[in-house]
């Protein structure tokens, strides 16, 4: 007999979720981390959070029938442009 929590553990079995997270998160902080260690530039806190707006997008379109690699590299994308936005 299957017990209740299976059908919560199904829907974790599937790490595509996790990874674009992943990568939002990461860029976050590196994008933090190196505007104000690497450049040395005080950014509104709002600017850093950048990265999580494609994140954002992804979850409440549910992928939007685009690849996971795609989201992922629009969230690396958004993370560049807002370090080149903010230095040069």
């Amino acid at each position: 007999m299957a017990s209740p929590d299976d059908a919560a553990t199904d829907q974790f079995r599937d790490l595509t979720d996790v990874k674009v997270a992943l990568v939002a998160g990461v860029c976050t902080v590196a994008l933090t981390l190196s505007l104000e260690y690497g450049a040395g530039i005080e950014v509104p806190f709002v600017y850093r959070l950048s990265p999580l707006a494609p994140y954002f997008a992804y979850v409440f379109s549910r992928g939007a029938a685009l690849s996971a690699r795609t989201w992922m590299a629009l969230i690396a994308v958004v993370t560049l442009g807002t370090f080149g936005f903010f230095v040069f």
